[in-house]
């Protein structure tokens, strides 16, 4: 293919190593699940699991400075999944005698590979624009996009097949064989970027030049104050409060749950492949597409809270992963663009905690509010969450519509 020129096998052991990864850490969460689940019984136990995931990576996100002025990206995406891989066979090691007394071990675990994957995500969002020609980065993201809906879509029903045909134990083994072709794959690149030559920077400096560069560049800050009110809102799609509204609100069982959430994520993929057939459109309004996509989740998330109508709520969950989908890609597009390899890696982490913490406190708020007022509450709270990142968007309409070179103030 065409897009794929210059460093394209570079590239593609990139894609396909990130591909083994996300597989394997949609079977690594299912397997955690069933073994936490079988040996406690426990529906707190279970949910620790997410909880311990995000703090570990919002931790890791904070600190991920000083390994990326440090080491090369490559070689941190090498090591943090090397590294993932040893810990994971620890675990499938651990799970073949797991008992409930044996819990602290687990969490332990699960902390360290959260954690590396802190380090690894925004190395790889920064190798991207290296790799690829900067008139293709729409489409290569949407590429990107495309693979990782293609994932959710089958291996939260692949693992749940597998579970009941194989057994927690043999699917974390399956999950270290995909941890060690994704290592072989990172390990395969042969294209690095330029590691910048920093200036001698105190450890402070280091870990405050990502949130500088966010903060000094309107653009950047336009679409981060987007994104946090955004992540605010997002956390009306946990899994928990879709599976009340969908018994309280939808009068249906836990089939329809599945449904619902096979829907966005087919939203999300049909949603890619538009973007990717119109990407040279898109390219060039790539402020208007995350204004417009921004408008249409208002509307789409106050239908979605306030019907009772189950197919209709499925066509909403459809429809809602297409402005989703376009917003998310024009805001990487945006980003990928705002700074070099290096320092972009460090826009990232910077970005990712602020997306960790705000996704973290949403999920307690809006489970609390579901708790207290109902159901539907929550949907309406996120459906003002939206309006408020859309007049953000208005208001700073001529900073995201900025091009290249023009987005630091």
């Amino acid at each position: 293919m065409s897009i794929f020129v210059g460093k394209r096998a570079s590239f593609r052991f990139l894609w396909f190593g990130q591909m083994f990864a996300n597989l394997g850490d949609i079977l690594y969460v299912v397997c955690l699940i069933k073994l936490i689940f079988d040996a406690t019984g426990s529906v707190t136990y279970m949910s620790l699991v997410p909880f311990f995931t995000t703090i570990s990576a919002l931790i890791s996100g904070i600190l991920a400075p000083l390994v990326i002025n440090k080491y090369k990206l490559k070689s941190i995406l090498v090591y943090s999944q090397s590294s993932k891989t040893l810990l994971l066979f620890v675990l499938c090691l651990f799970a073949l005698h797991f008992e409930s007394d044996g819990l602290f071990w687990i969490y332990v675990l699960i902390c360290f590979i959260s954690f590396l994957d802190g380090w690894a995500s925004p190395a790889r969002n920064a190798l991207v624009p290296s790799m690829v020609e900067e008139s293709k980065l729409v489409q290569i993201n949407s590429i990107l996009s495309i693979s990782d809906q293609i994932i959710q879509l089958i291996a939260w029903p692949f693992g749940s097949i597998l579970l009941v045909a194989m057994g927690a134990g043999k699917i974390l083994w399956l999950t270290f064989s995909l941890y060690l072709l994704a290592t072989v794959s990172m390990w395969l690149i042969k294209h690095v970027a330029n590691h910048q030559t920093m200036e001698e920077q105190t450890r402070m400096e280091s870990l405050k030049e990502g949130w500088r560069i966010i903060w000094h560049s309107k653009q950047l800050r336009t679409i981060s104050f987007m994104n946090i009110l955004e992540t605010f809102a997002n956390g009306v799609w946990i899994a928990a409060i879709l599976f009340v509204f969908v018994a309280e609100a939808l009068n249906k069982g836990e089939g329809w749950w599945g449904f619902i959430n096979g829907s966005f994520f087919a939203g999300m993929l049909f949603g890619g492949l538009l973007i990717y057939r119109f990407s040279v459109l898109i390219e060039k309004n790539l402020g208007k597409t995350i204004l417009w996509s921004t408008f249409c989740l208002i509307s789409i998330t106050f239908l979605f809270g306030t019907t009772s109508i189950p197919w209709f709520a499925l066509l909403v969950s459809f429809i809602f992963g297409m402005p989703q989908m376009a917003r998310d890609v024009a805001e990487t597009t945006i980003i990928q663009r705002s700074a070099k390899e290096q320092l972009l890696a460090k826009v990232y982490s910077a970005r990712g905690t602020l997306i960790f913490a705000a996704f973290g406190i949403s999920s307690l708020v809006m489970g609390w509010i579901t708790e207290t007022f109902g159901v539907r509450i929550p949907f309406l709270v996120a459906t003002g969450l939206f309006l408020c990142s859309f007049t953000v968007a208005l208001m700073g309409r001529k900073y995201l519509f900025l091009h290249v070179g023009e987005n630091i103030d």
